[in-house]
């Protein structure tokens, strides 16, 4: 008798710790237990815009040469916006940026250099 006593305890016991079916009309089946790790975080993943490079001016003599980028004093070898500056010309400069090389022009196409002096072709 004992044995069976026991028996029924136990599972009585069990039947109330651990149910065995949730109830449909269990308003708050559907809700997550805030005391459990979740198991799939979401990854936030912010997509970086960066801003076009403009150079704004140049200098290039014996001892020096820098460019000015987006306001920023830059040398050879040193990168800016995630771009690495190549070569300082007079009137512009060679980068690479993501495996690509490109030239920032500080002046417009229209207006060449002619015998030590800048002029515009209109």
């Amino acid at each position: 008798m004992k044995f069976k006593t026991t028996l029924f305890c136990t599972l009585l016991s069990f039947s109330l710790i651990y149910p065995m079916e949730v109830s449909a009309a269990d308003p708050f089946a559907d809700l997550p237990d805030p005391t459990r790790y979740k198991q799939t975080p979401k990854k936030v993943v912010k997509k970086i815009k960066r801003k076009p490079l403009i150079l704004q001016s140049t200098l290039i003599s014996k001892g020096r040469s820098y460019a000015i980028i987006n306001g920023k004093q830059v040398a050879i070898g040193e990168r800016v916006n995630g771009a690495t500056l190549l070569a300082i010309n007079p009137f512009n400069v060679l980068i690479e940026s993501r495996g690509q090389q490109k030239t920032l022009q500080l002046i417009s196409t229209d207006v060449v250099h002619k015998q030590g002096r800048t002029i515009n072709e209109d």
